[in-house]
């Protein structure tokens, strides 16, 4: 199953009083190396048993081996289904709770951590969540025009046949309705206009095209703010750039005939082009973390940051890639965080509750490495939003 949004805000709100939620992730391959996969994951359910065994957690009785088993045992189904293993992406977060087991496969290449407590561990889906990566793509070339929404991990075509020409073909047979039946005939064949025609009406009639396309897209971009990257060949990018009223198109873009790239490979070569127009923004955010310090509506300390956060109060947080499990507990009746040394029957993972209500509520993530960070000295640093 394919990770949404929605999946994540479905999993933050299961937390079990009287049975465990057991959350494993593993790295996995597209292909060639079932076996590893496989092997990888019984050794994680088998890590997960012996928690559920062994480790006292919340009010939880510990498990005998035949409980253990038996609540995991649509993992070991899984592990049994070898077409499974066959159509794996980069990485492979399962949920297991009690009557509840849902498994995503993703294209984040996870480290492997199984995690035992009253609730889900999420933080390493984060980076499919982060809206900030959103982009639109148009792939246009006189054979055809398509539309695609894009993010940092996947692209999604988008249906607009009804809203623009097929192809330059189709466009001019509206200006010359003779042309109807030719332009039916062309197909994805690129059309080539230039016999006969003087170079100021070639351009012409590019740039109706490039309007047509522009003005049928407007009415489905028309309040959006996404940045809009454009593939094809310089000429007709230049037009459509010129012409067009989208308002957030990139600079760069992706150079030559792209008609016959496949999603995957315009989705590689749109974001190789794209990624500094993010940089660009995380720096801006960064920059506004300081100046947010500087008048007390920031802060770098994570026992702070969390009850922010649990309040909705966290507009942006930043956090240390890979940062290890920080444990406490949140006190309602203080609201101030009780940190643990090491984990007892009440610990969470205070990185986790941050990030999860900071989801919940409408902020944004950003995972860096940790020299990154505004605030490097520490793991987590956030944007309040007053």
């Amino acid at each position: 199953m394919l990770f949404k949004e929605n999946n994540f805000h479905k999993l933050s709100k299961v937390f079990l009083s009287e049975t465990p939620c057991v959350s494993i992730f593993i790295p996995t391959h597209r292909a060639g190396q079932t076996q590893e996969d496989k092997i990888r994951f019984k050794n994680a359910v088998s890590e997960a048993k012996e928690k559920l065994q062994t480790e006292s957690i919340f009010n939880f009785e510990k498990m005998t081996e035949k409980e253990a088993k038996g609540f995991l045992t649509s993992a070991y189904d899984l592990l049994e289904k070898d077409n499974f293993w066959l159509h794996q992406s980069d990485g492979l977060a399962v949920f297991i709770g009690n009557d509840f087991f849902e498994y995503y496969e993703t294209p984040i290449k996870f480290e492997t951590k199984v995690y035992v407590n009253h609730h889900f561990y999420l933080r390493p889906l984060l980076p499919l969540l982060n809206k900030d990566h959103r982009f639109f793509l148009l792939a246009l070339s006189q054979g055809e025009v398509r539309f695609f929404e894009g993010q940092k991990y996947s692209i999604t075509p988008v249906k607009i046949k009804d809203l623009t020409p097929a192809n330059f073909a189709e466009a001019m047979a509206v200006e010359d309705p003779e042309k109807t039946l030719q332009a039916h005939g062309a197909g994805n064949s690129t059309v080539h206009h230039g016999h006969g025609l003087h170079k100021d009406q070639q351009d012409w009639q590019l740039e109706q095209y490039c309007r047509m396309v522009d003005d049928g897209l407007m009415k489905m971009l028309h309040d959006e703010k996404a940045p809009l990257i454009i593939a094809g060949v310089d000429e007709l990018v230049a037009i459509y750039k010129n012409i067009s009223r989208y308002n957030y198109i990139v600079e760069p873009h992706v150079s030559g005939n792209v008609e016959n790239d496949d999603p995957v490979l315009l989705h590689e070569k749109a974001w190789r082009k794209i990624v500094p127009v993010f940089n660009q923004k995380i720096e801006k955010k960064k920059s506004e973390f300081k100046t947010a310090m500087a008048n007390g509506k920031a802060s770098s300390k994570l026992l702070d940051i969390v009850p922010k956060a649990i309040n909705g109060k966290v507009e942006t947080l930043f956090l240390t890639k890979h940062a290890p499990v920080v444990w406490g507990n949140y006190v309602e009746s203080t609201n101030t965080i009780d940190a643990h040394s090491k984990r007892n029957n009440s610990s969470v993972c205070l990185v986790n509750l941050a990030a999860v209500k900071t989801i919940e509520q409408g902020g944004k993530i950003y995972e860096l490495d940790h020299m990154e960070l505004p605030a490097f000295t520490e793991m987590a640093n956030a944007i309040y939003r007053y």
